[in-house]
């Protein structure tokens, strides 16, 4: 076997053999959760704002 590479890693151009597991369709309730989105990027938007307003107050 030449082209057999025997390593933990593999071979990261070749195909994948698996695929990645379906979500279990019993836990979704076909609700779009848009304000615990919010809720979850909420902490980012206020650092963001922040590094903003500090960088334009050095200028």
């Amino acid at each position: 076997m030449e082209g057999f590479v025997n390593n933990s890693v593999g071979n990261p151009s070749a195909p994948a053999r698996h695929m990645a597991p379906a979500p279990m369709l019993e836990f979704y309730d076909e609700k779009a959760h848009y304000s615990d989105v919010l809720k979850a990027l909420s902490p980012a938007f206020f650092l963001l704002t922040v590094a903003a307003t500090l960088m334009l107050a050095i200028l």
